[in-house]
């Protein structure tokens, strides 16, 4: 009867012992990076080990930066009780960093989590665009006019720059009347015509004189 006694005793004593165990749910063992670490650099990967093996379907997993920004991450890989998280560029500020994970245990309840690592080091600066120099505009002559140009190279031998001369078209000169005949012969002829006039006049009055003296008076 004492023998009876004690192994019903000892049988409840171990069923209350393994209970426990049983009914457990998953736990987070440890990560990379761990709680509490502090970074020089940037992580890229963040791996997760828990009690027991988890689906990575169901597996939520954030990182938030101090300024409450949303570090992006690729997707959730499982390998047995490891959890795999790509951490992508991110242009969060340096500082304290809190990862919230969400998983599903093996008795179909979910569990969840939080802990916390600090980054140093600030995000990489971009460089900016390199500027670029604009085209001169090309140069604009007026009608009769002929342009000549010269380029002449800047003293950096970055930028060649165009300088305009313009030459005025030749005018015609006061002596040329379109081809025709020139103004000074005119001039020429005139004075000609007017020296013969003034001859023929003085001889006409001359012979009316002689024709007046030859008649016999009445």
């Amino acid at each position: 009867m004492t023998r009876l006694a004690l192994s019903a005793l000892l049988a409840t004593l171990v069923l209350f012992g393994a209970s426990p165990h049983a009914h457990a749910h998953t736990e987070l063992v440890s990560s990379d990076p761990a709680s509490g670490a502090s970074l020089a650099q940037r992580p890229t990967l963040l791996t997760l080990t828990f009690t027991e093996p988890v689906p990575a379907e169901s597996a939520e997993v954030t990182v938030l930066a101090a300024d409450g920004s949303a570090w992006p991450t690729g997707q959730v890989t499982a390998d047995g009780v490891k959890l795999t998280v790509p951490l992508l560029e991110s242009s969060s500020p340096a500082g304290q960093h809190t990862v919230s994970w969400r998983v599903e245990s093996l008795d179909g309840d979910f569990v969840d989590g939080t802990f916390a690592f600090t980054v140093t080091a600030p995000p990489a600066a971009q460089q900016p665009p390199a500027a670029t120099t604009p085209a001169a505009p090309p140069a604009v002559t007026s009608a009769g006019e002929a342009p000549t140009t010269s380029s002449t190279a800047a003293a950096t031998g970055s930028v060649a720059t165009l300088t305009q001369s313009t030459t005025p078209a030749a005018t015609s000169g006061p002596d040329d009347d379109g081809g025709g005949v020139p103004l000074w012969v005119w001039i020429l002829i005139a004075a000609v015509l007017s020296v013969v006039g003034i001859v023929v006049g003085v001889a006409l009055n001359r012979r009316a004189k002689g024709d007046d003296a030859g008649k016999p008076a009445e």
